[in-house]
């Protein structure tokens, strides 16, 4: 990275951190606004006076550029439990060059259908109609989204609890996913588990495991065995900031970076591992900055910025498929229920729900497309409609439906003993 970058890189972070201007830069360093903006010019760098005036911001942007992992983290940002500054403007979302209008709107249509299926299953939690916990995604649709939309429909994904919004990008079946949470007959684990413990391997869809650092092993394993196939295939998984810290997930992503798999690993870090904030996870400030001693790329970004991830994940997926290897793609993101609706998260300061209320990855998606024609409110206000209808006639449909015979419960146990050619 030259000069230039650098300037780039330390004038951005301090506007984030310190809401710096270029004059109270200038004033801070001893020069003249003039002086400044000839060093930035001439590419001169003055690490001795920028180490005084700022030192553990200009550390940082030196340590970064060394590292050369792109951050875009919301500004005024903080790990938790740190207070962020909640008066930080919120960015203007990212606009893809890549996504054309139609495509913005099956992504929009997408992340409504994942609020409104969380808002219903929470209702329905309350009347005691799921079976199992509800884990909310309220503030992850961005993240679940775009990243998913990344793949090609033939790359599997092996999404977590929070990510049901892949789900509706895969066009899994609506009436599949309701079965499952209400466990009658139909659903994609025959009625005998909740939540989103199942797969379709036809949607190449393969769900989470409980102790969420087990996925990356088995995603990891499925890039090694389609590699011995000869498939041309990049797999994508999830873990969360607390998933991140199990010796199953150092143990895949070595593995993954050692053999140049094409696995893009989305760290989605909500601020806090059931109630444990950031700061008593890890040390680093990101996670992502691992990827340096694994040998593999690493990326952060705002993860309420759904055509953000979607570029970030996109080059990452490109990598993986040009046989670069692994990528750590950590989103930056929220989650505003608890850790499941039995969770009231009284554990969290108000400042930061305040915060990253101002970035409700819908609602800013939805003022973006507005803003530039796609849709407009009225056509955004029937498409939820819509979709509240299609939704409330399929709860209706599937609750009507019996629960599973007992004998479920015994299949897919054990392995059942083939009958000879006499019945026996």
């Amino acid at each position: 990275m030259h000069a230039a970058q650098l300037w780039e890189l330390l004038l951005e972070r301090l506007q984030n951190e310190c809401g710096c201007s270029r004059a109270e830069l200038a004033a801070r360093l001893g020069s003249s606004e003039q002086e400044l903006e000839r060093w930035i010019a001439e590419g001169m760098l003055p690490v001795e006076r920028l180490l005084r005036a700022f030192p553990q911001e200009a550390a940082r942007a030196l340590r970064d550029a060394v590292l050369g992992i792109p951050k875009r983290p919301p500004q005024g940002w903080r790990p938790s439990p740190q207070q962020p500054d909640v008066e930080a403007p919120v960015k203007e979302p990212w606009r893809s060059p890549a996504l054309s209008d139609v495509q913005r709107r099956f992504l929009l249509e997408c992340m409504i259908w994942a609020r409104e299926f969380d808002l219903a299953l929470i209702r329905l939690y309350r009347q005691g109609r799921v079976f199992g916990g509800v884990f909310a995604q309220i503030g992850n649709e961005a993240t679940a989204v775009g990243t998913a939309y990344a793949l090609r429909p033939t790359d599997p994904i092996f999404p977590m609890h929070r990510d049901i919004g892949a789900h509706f990008v895969r066009g899994q079946d609506l009436k599949a996913l309701l079965a499952t949470h209400f466990a009658r007959q139909g659903s994609l684990t025959r009625g005998t588990d909740g939540t989103v413990h199942y797969a379709d391997p036809a949607r190449r869809i393969y769900g989470n495991i409980s102790h969420l650092g087990a996925m990356l092993p088995v995603a990891v394993g499925y890039a090694l065995a389609a590699r011995l196939r000869g498939e041309d295939t990049v797999v994508l998984t999830y873990i969360g900031d607390g998933g991140a810290q199990t010796g199953e997930f150092h143990e895949a992503v070595n593995f993954a970076a050692v053999q140049r798999l094409p696995v893009v690993v989305v760290i989605e870090n909500n601020q806090y591992a059931y109630s444990t904030p950031n700061q008593l996870e890890y040390a680093c400030e990101f996670l992502a900055d691992r990827a340096l001693g694994y040998g593999c790329f690493g990326e952060v970004v705002d993860g309420t910025d759904v055509e953000l991830v979607y570029d970030a994940c996109r080059r990452a997926v490109e990598r993986a498929r040009a046989g670069e290897g692994p990528t750590l793609l950590e989103t930056i993101t929220f989650r505003v229920r608890g850790h499941a609706e039995h969770d009231d998260a009284g554990y969290v300061p108000e400042p930061i729900r305040r915060y990253w209320e101002a970035r409700d990855p819908l609602q800013r998606y939805e003022q973006l497309l507005q803003r530039h024609g796609v849709l407009t409110a009225q056509q955004i206000e029937q498409l939820r409609q819509q979709i509240r209808e299609q939704l409330r006639a399929a709860v209706e449909e599937v609750l009507a439906r019996p629960y599973p015979p007992p004998e479920e419960a015994y299949r897919n146990v054990f392995i059942e003993p083939e009958a000879d050619s006499q019945g026996h």
